[in-house]
C-alpha cells in the first residue's frame, strides 16, 4: 500500500474560539477501510485559533500528507 490517501485529518472546534486538528491513519489495506487517530507513539494534534486560516490549513495539509507533528 502506498502513501496515497493513508493519512486523513478530523477538525473540531473545541469551545467557539480553539480549533484541533488531529492527523488519522487509514486501518488496513481496502479501500474503504476506517480511518482513525493516528495513535503510533502519540496522538497528532494541532491546537490553533479559530481565526488562524493558514495556521488551520498547513495543519490539515500536514495531517493529510502524515506529517502533522
Amino acid at each position: 500500500m502506498g502513501t496515497e490517501g493513508r493519512f486523513g485529518a478530523r477538525v473540531y472546534l473545541m469551545d467557539g474560539k480553539t480549533v484541533l486538528v488531529y492527523q488519522t491513519v487509514r486501518r488496513g489495506a481496502a479501500l474503504n477501510a476506517p480511518y482513525v487517530v493516528d495513535g503510533r507513539g502519540k496522538q497528532k494534534g494541532a491546537f490553533l485559533a479559530l481565526t488562524d486560516d493558514a495556521g488551520i490549513a498547513n495543519a490539515v495539509r500536514a495531517a493529510l500528507s502524515g506529517t502533522l507533528s
